[in-house]
């Protein structure tokens, strides 16, 4: 199941709002699910296309997220998420 919901997400991860993308990485920190490196770094690159959309709650999701699976948020998205929450 969670495969195939996988390969979804990265077929249109160029679509994910803030919303979508922190629900996605927080769905998988909370399953103790490592998503695929593909995704991971699709999530990223989507995340700093739409950073300035961020909502708190989105940002306290997606940072829980990338802590819980272990991941670090590169430089440029945690750069963006700081200036979104101040």
């Amino acid at each position: 199941l969670m495969a195939g919901m996988m390969k979804q997400a990265v077929a249109v991860q160029g679509d994910f709002k803030p919303q979508e993308i922190a629900n996605t990485l927080w769905a998988f920190a909370t399953l103790g699910l490592q998503p695929s490196e593909e995704l991971m770094a699709g999530m990223m690159k989507q995340a700093v296309a739409v950073q300035g959309d961020f909502k708190p709650q989105n940002i306290a999701n997606t940072l829980w997220a990338f802590a819980t699976l272990g991941q670090k948020p590169s430089e440029e998205l945690m750069a963006g998420m700081m200036k979104q929450a101040v």
